[in-house]
């Protein structure tokens, strides 16, 4: 089941404020929330009960009857080791901040598969599969995992493309077409350019896959498939290290659900590949030592 209170959390900056207000009441009374009824949630909040409902829906609920059941869930099967993150400070030593940040890192990994959707993933891993060209396209540190993405793909020898530039990716998102995917990454959900390339690849017909922060953002909302992380990125956290780890992690999902569609192919070419760059590192090992005996003689 869908972790609410994670949910909620995260999406708190994306809400209207009498969503917010509503958000917020059931986080500050989570210990009782069995006992407040939608009625009695939209009268103590000062909004009405399809706020609440909407409010429920956008965190992926059918309403705030399964939301509440989802927070007594996580009442009764807390998570294991849920530790907070405690920032980087002055004087640790280097095991301790091994320790700080392997922690903090598997917590990103669990928690984002507390919300990602495998309804979803399915949707996306079809929409890869059957895709003729497939690009990738984050700005910032979202680029090295477009970067790695593409790099993946390509592995599969499936025909995709990342670039880190805003106007080139811009340029090859026009050449988009119906039966095209974008996978448009962007923790915010409102990367500027981001979106430009989203709407632009949308607008020719290709199919646009989201991986963002939890919340109704914009990116999210422009997608036709939209995938979440939760990552803590704020004070010492910061760095976008928490989101790299966490969006890299859905791509990686992604990367071997398709492989087990259709694995043995798969196999074959992932081994076909490795033995082709292994025979080009060694073709150019061997012209470099060919190239070194002659210059000694």
């Amino acid at each position: 089941m869908k972790n609410a209170r994670l949910l909620l959390q995260g999406m708190l900056d994306t809400l209207n404020p009498a969503e917010k207000r509503a958000a917020q009441h059931i986080l500050e009374h989570e210990q009782r929330i069995g006992h407040i009824s939608v009625q009695q949630l939209a009268a103590d909040t000062h909004t009405s009960v399809a706020t609440v409902a909407r409010l429920a829906q956008r965190a992926g609920f059918s309403g705030f009857r399964e939301l509440k059941l989802s927070l007594l869930s996580a009442r009764v099967h807390p998570e294991q080791g849920a530790a907070s993150f405690e920032g980087i400070h002055s004087g640790m030593d280097s095991t301790q901040v091994i320790r700080q940040l392997t922690h903090w890192a598997k917590q990103c990994l669990e928690d984002t598969a507390l919300v990602l959707c495998a309804n979803l993933v399915d949707q996306a891993v079809a929409a890869l599969l059957g895709a003729h060209k497939t690009a990738f396209f984050g700005v910032g540190s979202s680029s090295f995992v477009a970067m790695d993405a593409s790099f993946k793909w390509m592995r599969l020898n499936r025909w995709s493309f990342a670039y880190n530039d805003p106007q080139v990716m811009l340029l090859s998102g026009v050449l988009l077409e119906p039966g095209d995917v974008l996978v448009a990454i962007s923790y915010s959900g409102e990367t500027r350019e981001t979106l430009e390339v989203a709407s632009m690849a949308k607008e020719h017909g290709a199919t646009v896959i989201s991986i963002t922060q939890v919340g109704n953002n914009s990116l999210h909302q422009l997608a036709d498939i939209g995938l979440w992380v939760t990552a803590t990125e704020a004070g010492m956290k910061r760095g976008d290290i928490g989101s790299r780890i966490a969006q890299a992690h859905v791509i990686d999902i992604l990367y071997m659900t398709m492989i087990s569609r259709n694995f043995n192919d798969a196999v074959l070419q992932l081994e076909e590949t490795h033995t082709m760059i292994r025979q080009d590192r060694r073709k150019a090992s061997q012209e470099t030592h060919a190239i070194d005996r002659h210059r000694s003689d």
